[in-house]
């Protein structure tokens, strides 16, 4: 009977002990993610305190013996698995909260914007998230199954203890964070849904504002075009006011949104100042442009289509306005007098800095009204000439070819009367005579009206008249530049 017993012993406790060896097993070899990520920070604590014990013994032995350089090599090997399972400065089972903690990360440091509240990334992200905390939980109650069956097949083991302790904390844990990520997740919303009631009205207002802007600036240019096709005088002006519109409804565009989205305006406007004094010094030349540009659309003096000469340093500048700019006007050089008797050549495009309107002297031969300019040719003649006759013949010259434009010019001069104090206009063409620089002969002047565009045309013109006219006359004697000169021999020489 004893022997039975025994032999009952034996096989129960052989039962036993393989019951316990398959739990063990199942123990160290789960798949659950709980126990693995348990096993991964036991086996990390436990390279730590091998590592700890190696470096105790290297400190114990001499830098050059075989031992040493063996304990150096092991070292370096636990040192580089420690590295690679990354548990420094981590807490236990840190996979676990990870994808938790990431999350909470993604909406603490939320921006609201459109494309966010548009998508719903976040939202399915959460509904993924509460499935994984969910599937956490049920692989919790598994592991303490098998932590609870290994206990009761191993008596008295303090690390199964310490490990249900361990795992119930990092629920705790767990249940703790994925609160908090919920609660940051229902702050976004409130968040999200204060963005669509306020933040997408005042976009809704700005966007109607600056519609209307643009509805404006483009019935003005479209009255201002109608304007134009009606009277051709007015077309210069009206790519003025096209630019200035233009620039206009980009001011007031930033303007509203600045307004709109930024709090201290005062500050804003501070820091412009100081910013906008630091450039004035730096580009003194592009601000006193802006300046230039600013003077010209404000004062109208000068207008596409204008002929104008600029003065600077003693060198002129003359050409037809084709564009203003901010920073430059641009001119067309055309044939005229400055081109025949200085440049000598014409037909370029020049690029003059608006700052030289404000440096320089500016002649303006089309201002407003001003269409024609007082135009000057001179005749030399001989003391001995008949004056009279000769007055005569300039006045009549002058008057054949540029009669038609007399009652044009004043029109246009007493438009110009009505923004200036002037007096009445003298009638042309007039004479004038008055020596010579050389005080050889007497000077000729004739001046008469004639259309800016067509200078040279109509002084060729008089000219031809009153050369012809002249070379006709025998008491009229022209003065040459060449001089007769009588030698003793009776031998003429020029």
């Amino acid at each position: 009977m004893k022997k039975i017993c025994f032999v009952f012993c034996i096989l129960f406790a052989a039962l036993f002990a393989s019951d316990a060896e398959k739990i063990k097993k199942e123990y160290q070899n789960s798949q659950n993610i709980w126990l693995l990520s348990l096993q991964s920070y036991k086996d990390y604590a436990k390279s730590n305190q091998q590592l700890e014990i190696l470096q105790n013994r290297l400190n114990l032995e001499t830098a050059n013996t075989e031992k040493a350089v063996t304990l150096h090599e092991e070292i370096g090997i636990l040192q580089n698995n420690l590295n690679l399972q990354n548990y420094e400065d981590r807490r236990p089972l840190y996979e676990i909260f990870q994808p938790f903690e990431s999350m909470l990360a993604r909406l603490n440091d939320a921006k609201i914007s459109i494309f966010s509240l548009l998508s719903n990334d976040i939202q399915s992200e959460i509904e993924q998230l509460d499935a994984t905390a969910r599937n956490y939980r049920k692989e919790y109650k598994n592991a303490l199954e098998i932590i609870s069956a290994l206990e009761k097949t191993l008596q008295n083991e303090p690390v199964l203890a310490h490990d249900k302790r361990l795992l119930q904390i990092s629920l705790d844990t767990l249940d703790k964070i994925h609160r908090n990520v919920l609660a940051q997740y229902e702050s976004y919303n409130i968040k999200a849904d204060r963005f669509k009631n306020e933040e997408l009205r005042k976009l809704f207002y700005i966007l109607i504002s600056i519609a209307v802007i643009f509805l404006i600036t483009n019935a003005a240019k479209l009255f201002f075009k109608r304007k134009r096709d009606k009277n051709e005088e007015y077309d210069s002006r009206y790519f003025m006011i096209k630019k200035v519109l233009n620039i206009f409804f980009a001011i007031v565009a930033v303007l509203i949104f600045a307004f709109m989205y930024i709090d201290n305006m005062a500050q804003v406007l501070a820091v412009f100042g100081v910013v906008g004094a630091g450039l004035t010094v730096v580009m003194k030349e592009w601000v006193l442009s802006y300046v230039g540009w600013f003077v010209l659309i404000t004062s109208n003096s000068i207008q596409i289509g204008d002929r104008i000469k600029i003065s600077k340093d003693g060198r002129s500048i003359i050409g037809d306005v084709i564009n203003i700019s901010l920073t430059k006007l641009t001119l067309y050089e055309n044939i005229t007098n400055d081109a025949l008797t200085e440049h000598k050549k014409a037909g370029r495009v020049i690029f003059v800095p608006n700052y030289y309107l404000i440096m320089g002297e500016v002649y303006n031969y089309t201002h407003l009204s001003l269409k024609t300019i007082l135009d000057l040719i001179e005749i030399r003649m001989t003391f001995d000439s008949n004056l009279q006759k000769a007055e005569k013949i300039g006045l009549e010259s002058a008057e054949l070819i540029t009669s038609r434009f007399t009652e044009m010019a004043k029109k246009q001069y007493d438009a110009l009367k009505s923004r200036y104090t002037l007096r009445n206009m003298t009638q042309y063409p007039k004479v004038f005579f008055y020596p010579s620089a050389h005080g050889n002969g007497v000077i000729m002047g004739v001046w008469y009206v004639s259309p800016y565009r067509e200078i040279l045309k109509h002084k060729s013109e008089v000219m031809k008249e009153i050369v012809n006219k002249i070379m006709n006359e025998e008491d009229i004697h022209l003065l040459y530049s060449a001089q007769s000169v009588f030698l003793e021999n009776g031998i003429e020489g020029i």
